[in-house]
């Protein structure tokens, strides 16, 4: 019973482990973005023209 119990620790662990990997990837790649509006396919050409200057 204790070898299933650590063997059960030991699964969640790894577990945790690769999710918390998964999130600091997301976290890392995604963190220019400051809004959901950031990421908009509409949105894309209006925010080139602010970034180039071209538009207000």
């Amino acid at each position: 019973m204790k070898t299933k119990r650590s063997e059960t620790l030991l699964v969640q662990t790894l577990k945790k482990q690769r999710l918390d990997r998964e999130f600091s990837w997301i976290s890392r790649e995604f963190a220019h973005f400051l809004t959901l509006t950031d990421l908009d396919v509409d949105n894309a050409p209006y925010k080139q023209a602010v970034e180039l200057g071209l538009a207000e």
